[in-house]
């Protein structure tokens, strides 16, 4: 689980500049969601669950999804996973006939799904925003560093363009921004040692684990045991 750390925090370091004193909290908070999805390390966001009710083959997503993991339903006792449909007419009103699998789609904030009305339970990607709705932050220096220098370089190119600042200035951030960057995804991409045993045994499986999808991938980074008979 990763540390966060609230959007104002860098919003004040900010404002030490001479030339961002204009810079708003709400602007802030717009310039950091547009970073978190630029980056898109899988570190940046929360992983989270949640039921949906599904009504004439819809439900509405939460407010904080950012991307879906996983769909699942269970009926009956059994837990039966969801794939994203490759059906050209899934949004058809007679899409429903003789489906031999549970599929969804996506658009907006909505997922349509292959049953008509139920409950189904998602696996996603959030934002994750304090009680307040603003979004966190991940508590690592060079995330906050490189967002820090985006949301310097937003404001810089709007001084650039009405002739405040020099084109020195401007270059001179948009390299330290590009470093930053940098940097701040090979960071978020680094797996822990935990991880690293994970993926691991899924390199070293020997046979290949074909049917991971339907369980949530639960087993997929076990070891594999041999046993000799």
């Amino acid at each position: 689980m990763e540390r966060y750390i609230n959007i104002r925090q860098v919003l004040d370091d900010l404002l030490h500049h001479p030339l961002l004193q204009d810079l708003t909290f709400e602007r802030a908070v717009n310039y950091s969601v547009e970073f978190i999805r630029i980056v898109g390390c899988p570190r940046v966001f929360e992983e989270k669950t949640a039921p949906i009710k599904i009504e004439n083959y819809r439900g509405k997503l939460p407010c904080d999804f950012h991307r879906m993991i996983q769909v699942r339903t269970c009926a009956c006792g059994r837990t039966t996973t969801f794939r994203y449909s490759t059906d050209s007419f899934h949004m058809s009103d007679d899409k429903h006939c003789n489906l031999p699998d549970l599929t969804y789609k996506i658009q907006g904030q909505v997922i349509f799904t292959s049953i008509k009305d139920g409950e189904i339970e998602i696996a996603y990607e959030a934002i994750s925003v304090d009680e307040e709705g603003y979004p966190l932050i991940p508590e690592n220096s060079s995330f906050v560093r490189a967002l820090e220098l985006y949301i310097k370089k937003e404001c810089f190119t709007i001084l650039f363009d009405l002739g405040k600042i020099t084109p020195q200035v401007y270059n001179n951030t948009l390299q330290q921004y590009s470093w930053a960057v940098g940097q701040a995804q090979n960071e978020l991409v680094k797996p822990s040692i935990d991880q690293m045993e994970a993926i691991t045994n899924m390199w070293h499986s020997l046979i290949p684990r074909v049917s991971e999808h339907r369980t949530g991938f639960v087993n997929e980074g076990t070891r594999e045991i041999w046993k000799e008979h």
